[in-house]
């Protein structure tokens, strides 16, 4: 079997993009449910408060890359977490 010096660098790249996809995902969910019911109802509270957990969830998953990773994988995780989002602002703009 061939000496492959980039493996491990690239099993943390793809995971880390990988789970900042996942995140993403779960994040547009959660900011497309809660906005829907801040317009329905018109009570703050529960929007903000999901929005205070999802940052702290996503930052100690950034900070876990940071701690156990390669410094280079928080990037790939930032950029996995908000392409869901920029995909669906694209799709919405394209809509009008």
């Amino acid at each position: 079997m061939p000496y492959l010096p980039f493996a491990g660098a690239t099993v943390s790249a793809a995971v880390a993009l990988a789970i900042g996809l996942i995140c993403g995902f779960v994040n547009l969910g959660l900011i497309i449910h809660t906005g829907r019911r801040l317009a329905d109802s018109g009570n703050a509270k529960p929007f903000v408060l999901s929005s205070l957990f999802r940052v702290g969830l996503f930052a100690i998953v950034a900070g876990v890359f940071a701690a156990v990773g390669p410094w280079w994988t928080v990037p790939l995780f930032i950029a996995g977490l908000f392409v869901p989002f920029a995909l669906h602002v694209l799709g919405v703009a394209r809509e009008r």
